[in-house]
C-alpha cells in the first residue's frame, strides 16, 4: 500500500516537474500585429485589436483588417412579454495580411455567441453584456492567435 502511495507520488513529481510548456502561448509568438483597419461595429473592433500586443523585433508584420459586428435578441420572454433572456453574437471577418510581401495569410470569419439572464435593474444587465461580449472577444482573439501562430510554425 505504501508503495502505490509513493510511486503515485513519484509519478505527480515527474509530470509537474517535467518543464512542458505549450507552444501556441504569447512567448512563443513570432508575429507583430502593426496595422488594423476595422469597418463595422468600431467599438466591437477596437476591443478585438487591443488582445494584440505589438512586439519588437518580431519577424513577421502584420495588417489585420476588420469587420465586426454583434446581434443581440431576446431569447426568452414571460407570458407577461418580460424579457427573460437575451442572447448575443459577436462576429469578426478578419483579413491578415503580412506588410512584408502583401500577401494574405488568413482569411476567416470567426463568431461566438452567449445567452444571459435580464437582470431587474437595466444597468445590471448591461454590465452583463458587457462582461460576456469581453469573454467572448478575449475566446476569438485566443483563437486568431492560436491560428496565426500555426501559420508561422509552419514557415
Amino acid at each position: 500500500k505504501y508503495l502505490k502511495i509513493l510511486f503515485l507520488f513519484f509519478i505527480l513529481c515527474l509530470i509537474s516537474n517535467c518543464g512542458y510548456q505549450p507552444l501556441l502561448t504569447e512567448s512563443y509568438q513570432n508575429f507583430s500585429v502593426n496595422n488594423f483597419n476595422i469597418s463595422g461595429d468600431r467599438k466591437l473592433g477596437q476591443s478585438l485589436t487591443n488582445q494584440f500586443n505589438k512586439i519588437k523585433g518580431a519577424d513577421n508584420n502584420l495588417t489585420f483588417n476588420i469587420s465586426a459586428s454583434k446581434k443581440r435578441g431576446i431569447s426568452n420572454k414571460s407570458s407577461a412579454g418580460v424579457v427573460l433572456e437575451y442572447n448575443i453574437n459577436i462576429n469578426f471577418n478578419l483579413d491578415v495580411i503580412s506588410e512584408s510581401n502583401g500577401e494574405k495569410l488568413l482569411e476567416m470569419s470567426f463568431s461566438e455567441g452567449s445567452n444571459y439572464k435580464a437582470s431587474d435593474s437595466y444597468i445590471d444587465t448591461l454590465n452583463r453584456e458587457k462582461k460576456i461580449v469581453d469573454n467572448l472577444i478575449k475566446s476569438i482573439a485566443s483563437q486568431i492567435n492560436s491560428k496565426l501562430n500555426i501559420i508561422f510554425k509552419e514557415k
